[in-house]
């Protein structure tokens, strides 16, 4: 078959599905950029709403304990429930309890057994979501492709532009039943564009495969910024400006400093070559913003960090979505999400233990330092 034949199938392969010629990955991105507007409208100030009702800190990581803890839970439930359901439907279960949780927290009085009740929900509002996420994106990614690891980057983050605009807004004019209600809405229609995805593997055993040493390391590690980025928002109330406009503020200048970024420089920058370096100046830079209380430098800080935490998460998602053609997706997706919220909850019970919110970010970044030393092998 001649290279001209070759590609004739191909175009009619893609334009055979009853005339749709949107691919994976554009539905994949489509449905990335309007469910993470969803949630993060809500999700971004969540420690700041919870300290705002008069949570201390913490009861704030107990919260957070709990949260990953049921993700944890959720995680494993979510991935036998897709031998049996199509994700899909999965997403739009999971978005009903998840716009519900935060409805619930805005009517809750302030009390512990109101805070379990939250986080339990929250917990299988997200887990629903993050797992059946992960496993769309592994389904929608061509062979590891940087280009296309780029591109849902940019739109998760024209989303988190767009929902700390949105949600600065929504906090200070709208009830918060309004705002459930934007999130079911906005988390429904992103469930649209992955509708004509083929789910053929439904019926597959759920395999276990060992995760590589490496691989493993850096996974255990990374939660460490997750845990830095959930904890960022109280921090900038507590200690920089206590208004819920600066810390959108804040988020709106990182995001589009990383789709900058992102767009200009992901397929240019060799992460093999220059990853130590340039994590070891993103850890400078997080502990500049620990150590400055001038809101309008925090700022500052706030363009240079959007850069350095698309450079990790670059790094990071080829790291989760860089596997072998013969893995089996479910299984490999249920250890990893269980070794992600249990990390995290160990992190917040320490945390709480601790009950001091710099030590705790500062411990975090020397997490993130640790990254830049463990080798990486990312081929599929």
């Amino acid at each position: 078959m001649s290279p001209h034949d070759i590609l004739y199938h191909k175009i009619k392969k893609i334009h055979n599905n009853n005339g749709d010629t949107m691919s994976n990955i554009k539905r994949y991105n489509i449905f990335i950029l309007l469910s993470t507007l969803a949630r993060n409208v809500v999700e971004v100030f969540s420690s700041v709403l919870l300290y705002k009702m008069g949570y201390s800190l913490k009861e704030i990581l107990l919260f957070f304990t709990i949260l990953y803890l049921t993700g944890a839970i959720t995680s494993i439930i979510s991935i036998y429930l897709i031998k049996i359901i199509k994700p899909k439907y999965i997403l739009i279960l999971s978005s009903i309890i998840f716009s519900g949780s935060f409805y619930y927290m805005s009517i809750m009085d302030k009390t512990f057994t109101n805070l379990i009740i939250f986080s339990i929900i929250y917990g299988l509002g997200a887990y629903t979501y993050h797992t059946i996420r992960h496993y769309y994106a592994i389904k929608s990614i061509n062979n590891h492709e940087r280009k296309e690891i780029g591109s849902i980057l940019i739109y998760t983050n024209i989303a988190i532009v767009l929902s700390s605009v949105i949600g600065t807004y929504v906090e200070t004019k709208l009830s918060k039943l309004i705002l459930a209600i934007i999130v079911i809405i906005i988390s429904v229609l992103a469930v649209i564009p992955i509708f004509k995805y083929e789910d053929k593997t439904n019926n597959n055993k759920i395999k276990i495969d060992k995760i590589e040493k490496n691989k493993l390391l850096f996974f255990i590690c990374e939660q460490a910024k997750v845990i830095n980025l959930s904890l960022q928002p109280l921090y900038l109330y507590l200690f920089i400006n206590n208004t819920i406009s600066y810390v959108g503020i804040f988020n709106i200048i990182m995001g589009i400093s990383s789709c900058i970024f992102i767009y200009f420089f992901v397929r240019k920058v060799d992460d093999k070559k220059y990853f130590k370096y340039l994590n070891i100046l993103f850890c400078i830079i997080l502990i500049l913003k620990l150590n400055i209380s001038n809101k309008y430098l925090v700022l500052i800080i706030a363009l240079f960090e959007g850069l350095g935490i698309k450079i990790f998460e670059i790094v990071s998602s080829e790291n989760i979505y860089s596997i072998k053609e013969d893995t089996n997706i479910k299984g490999y997706l249920l250890i990893v999400e269980i070794i992600f919220c249990m990390i995290r909850s160990i992190m917040c019970l320490i945390g709480y233990f601790i009950n001091d919110i710099k030590i705790i970010l500062y411990l975090t970044i020397v997490l993130i330092f640790i990254i830049s030393f463990i080798k990486r092998d990312n081929k599929v």
